[in-house]
Formats: structure tokens, C-alpha cells, sequence
């Protein structure tokens, strides 16, 4: 089964989703809802990241192992790089969560949903363009970024996890270290650049379109993070972009 007509069918629903996240942002974090049909639908948020993140990398890890033989190295490379990313976002970052926050259970189901489509996407995608010619020069910029991404990223929910550990009752810090001095979302910032760094990496349309989706809904969720911060923070640093260092979104 070829993924195209699933990655087309995907790009379109990515850019659909775009319009209606401005106005109702993914259910979880801050802009869990406090009513609704969902409610009372709820697990503990650990359990929720480990579950719904961990078939993108299963999906992934086994074509790698299963495939490993016929794999060229940039496949293998690629297929590492993602299913690193989804062991850490798996089975580490849930452990270092703070607090005791619920998931709704429609959120779970809907991520989990998403992942075991997107591993599936990746490997397939990746297996399909096996042996095909790349841009070489991209390649090692796509490697570079990948990895300064995943730093910023990871640094970023680390001072966030900081300032959790040191704020009292339902209070807001802000956050000024690293990539937060120009952005309120350093950590969806990171994470657009990584993926797009695997795009150019592996330069499969498989992920091409999950490098548009990340960018699609980390950047509006970071400017939605960007609008309740200032409403919720009186002192906020007005100069700050939403996603994109200095670029005012």
C-alpha cells in the first residue's frame, strides 16, 4: 500500500486542522477544558504521554529491525533518529512531568491515534524512497538541525519543569532562560526545527508532511501559549514572539 494518497490526504486535513485550532486548542496542558462531555473522562497525564506516544515508536523501531537488511544507511539513520525521539517523548519525558495533572481521554485516543498513523507514514515512506538520490549538503544541514532542535527542545522543558517545581497555587513564572528571552514556546520551537531538520535529513514526503504538521500545530499552540500568558501575567515581556524568534509570531 503506497503512503502518497495517504500523505496527501493527510496534508489537507493538516491545514484543516490549522483553521480549527485557532480556535479550540488541543485538550491538554494549560488549555485542558474544565467541562464538557469529556470531564469526567480523564487519566493521569504519565500514563497518557506513555500511551499515546509509544506506536510511533514501536511502529517505527520494528521496520527497523525487521527491514534492517534492506534499509540503506540513510533509511536506518533516519528510522534511529525518529524512533529516539518517541522512546525519549515515550517512555522519559512522562517520568519527569510535574504535578498530577488529567489528560482528557479523548486527547489520549486522538494522539495515540495520530502516532500509530504517523510511524506507520515514516517507515513506510522511508522503505518506498529507500534507494532514492539526495541532496547531500541538505542532508547534513537536516542533521544539524535536528539535533540543535532536540537540545532546544529538551532544555526548554527542562526550565519550564524548573519553574513548575517553584511556583505556588496556580501562579505563572516566566520564563527567561535560553530561547525564551525571544519566544514564549522555546520548547515548540525546538521541536519545529528538529523535525524539520529529519525533513531535510531523510527528504521522504512522509516527512515532509509531518515536518508541515508540527510546524501547523506547535505553532499555533505556541501562539495561543504566547495570548494566555500575556492575559495571565501582568509584567510579561511584551517584545517576546509567539514561536519564531523575531519575527513577531
Amino acid at each position: 500500500m503506497e503512503t502518497l494518497p495517504f500523505i496527501y490526504a493527510a496534508t489537507a486535513i493538516t491545514l484543516l486542522m490549522l483553521i480549527y485550532l485557532h480556535w479550540r486548542p488541543a485538550p491538554y496542558g494549560k488549555f485542558t477544558p474544565t467541562g464538557g462531555v469529556f470531564s469526567a473522562l480523564r487519566i493521569n497525564s504519565k500514563i497518557a504521554w506513555c500511551l499515546q506516544e509509544c506506536p510511533a515508536f514501536f511502529i517505527a523501531f520494528h521496520i527497523l529491525v525487521l527491514k534492517w537488511s534492506a534499509l540503506s544507511a540513510v533509511s536506518k539513520i533516519g528510522l534511529c533518529l525518529f524512533s529516539w525521539h518517541y522512546f525519549l517523548r515515550s517512555f522519559v519525558f512522562p517520568i519527569l512531568l510535574q504535578g498530577d495533572r488529567k489528560t482528557p481521554l479523548e486527547t489520549c485516543v486522538s494522539a495515540f491515534g495520530f502516532c500509530c498513523f504517523n510511524g506507520w507514514v515514516q517507515a513506510k515512506s522511508m522503505q518506498e524512497n529507500n534507494d532514492m538520490v539526495r541532496v547531500y549538503w541538505l542532508q547534513i544541514v537536516g542533521a544539524i538541525l535536528f539535533f540543535i532542535g532536540m537540545y532546544i527542545n529538551w532544555s526548554a522543558d527542562g526550565h519550564l519543569r524548573e519553574l513548575a517545581r517553584t511556583r505556588v497555587g496556580n501562579q505563572y513564572l516566566i520564563p527567561h532562560r535560553g530561547m525564551f528571552q525571544y519566544v514564549s514556546a522555546a520548547n515548540y520551537f525546538g521541536e519545529i526545527v528538529e523535525w524539520f531538520g529529519y525533513a531535510c535529513f531523510v527528504q521522504t514526503p512522509g516527512a515532509a508532511w509531518f515536518s508541515l504538521f508540527s510546524t501547523c500545530f506547535l505553532g499555533q499552540r505556541g501562539f495561543k501559549t504566547h495570548q494566555y500568558y500575556l492575559q495571565k501575567i501582568e509584567d510579561y515581556p511584551k517584545g517576546r514572539s509567539s514561536v519564531f524568534p523575531f519575527t513577531g509570531f
